[in-house]
């Protein structure tokens, strides 16, 4: 039988949400449906289950004086992902991806967007890399930097795996030449939820579009 991750989609943005709270008031009506996934039996035993994560981040000059929490708040959400379970007490394989947006260091022409580290197991890796990340300039493309991850990393196509993005920032969603609306129904078609989290006033956040977003990839604004 097909074992299912004992952390469920909404149980997770639960837990996220609580870790989260820093940041803004929560808008605690907007979560995930948790309803159990279809099971199908097997005459195999059925493949580990995967959790795939990609955390987005604003490193753009606005986010002086938030990024540090930005940080805390995002490892916050690994770490309880590393904390998963499987039915059968078994943990799933977890990746994690990481990427910075919004830095004037980084090339124009890519959306001043960086693949800091593709999917990865080490933890300890994607740790070091986040909490070295600093701030600079800024563009921040919230559309591109969405768009980029989900072209280039190599999300599962088993509707078994939790997959799922994180993005914070505390600029308009909108900018950018690629549109978020477009970018987060690509991630609702591969089967990615996006949740966003605006690091600023609750009000702010929902006038930016920010909320928008994650509505449209079933995610939960934050």
């Amino acid at each position: 039988n097909t074992i299912c991750l004992r952390i469920s989609k909404a149980v997770f943005i639960l837990l996220a949400i609580t870790v989260l709270t820093g940041f803004n008031k929560i808008d605690s009506e907007k979560i995930l449906d948790d309803k159990p996934r279809p099971t199908e039996s097997s005459g195999r035993a059925a493949a580990k289950q995967s959790i795939m994560l990609a955390l987005l981040l604003d490193t753009s000059n606005s986010m002086d004086g938030l990024i540090d929490q930005a940080k805390s708040q995002l490892w916050k959400i690994v770490n309880e992902l590393a904390a998963a379970k499987c039915d059968d007490g078994s943990r799933p394989n977890i990746k994690i991806a990481l990427y910075e947006y919004g830095n004037d260091n980084l090339p124009s022409s890519e959306g001043y967007i960086r693949q800091v580290s593709g999917l990865t197991d080490d933890l300890d890796l994607i740790s070091e890399k986040l909490f070295a990340l600093r701030t600079n300039g800024g563009n921040e493309f919230c559309g591109y930097v969405i768009k980029t991850s989900l072209n280039q990393l190599a999300w599962s196509t088993s509707n078994a795996d939790l997959k799922m993005i994180f993005i914070a920032g505390n600029e308009p969603f909108t900018q950018g030449s690629v549109s978020y609306r477009l970018a987060c129904s690509v991630a609702k078609e591969k089967g990615v939820v996006v949740n966003t989290i605006f690091c600023g006033p609750f009000n702010e956040g929902l006038n930016t579009n920010w909320k928008d977003g994650a509505d449209i990839a079933g995610g939960s604004y934050m």
